[in-house]
C-alpha cells in the first residue's frame, strides 16, 4: 500500500499584493499528491495499492514537478525584483528592490512575465498529468473498494 496526500501549489502571495503594477493571475493552483516514504511515519491520506516501483516513480514525478514549478515561481519573482537574502532568525528573507517600481511599461512587462511563467507552468503540468490520473484512478479505486 502506497499513502498518498492531496496538496495544492499556489504562487506565493506576497510580494504581489503591495506591487500595484503587478500582473499576478487569480486562482492560479496546481494538484499535487505526495508520496510518503515507507521509513518515516505515515502521512494523512488515502492509502492506495501500488507497489515499490510505484511509489518510487510517483515520488520522482512530484519530486520534478515541485521543483520546476518553484523555479519557475521563482523566475518570476526575481524578474519582478523580489530577491531572497538570509535573514535573521530565518533562513531566507525576501526583499523587494524599489527600483522596479519605476521602470517604464511595467504593467505590461508584468503581464507578459506571468503568460511566460504561466505556460511554463502549465508546460509542466501537463508533464505530471499521466502520473496524476494514475494516482487519482487509484484514490477512485480505494473509495470504490472501500464502499
Amino acid at each position: 500500500m502506497i499513502r498518498v496526500q492531496h496538496r495544492t501549489y499556489t504562487l506565493i502571495p506576497w510580494p504581489w499584493r503591495v506591487m500595484s503594477w503587478a500582473q499576478a493571475p487569480e486562482g492560479l493552483e496546481f494538484t499535487l499528491y505526495d508520496i510518503a516514504d515507507p521509513a518515516l511515519p505515515p502521512l494523512r491520506g488515502v492509502a492506495v495499492p501500488g507497489t515499490p516501483e510505484e511509489a518510487a516513480r510517483w515520488k520522482v514525478g512530484h519530486d520534478a514537478y515541485l521543483s520546476l514549478l518553484r523555479e519557475a515561481e521563482e523566475t518570476v519573482r526575481h524578474a519582478h525584483g523580489v530577491r531572497c537574502r538570509p535573514g535573521f532568525m530565518v533562513d531566507m528573507r525576501s526583499v523587494r528592490l524599489r527600483r522596479y517600481d519605476l521602470m517604464p511599461h511595467r504593467r505590461s512587462r508584468s503581464r507578459r512575465l506571468f503568460a511566460e511563467c504561466l505556460d511554463r507552468m502549465r508546460t509542466y503540468e501537463e508533464a505530471y498529468r499521466p502520473i496524476l490520473t494514475e494516482i487519482e484512478a487509484r484514490i477512485a479505486a480505494a473509495a470504490a473498494d472501500t464502499a
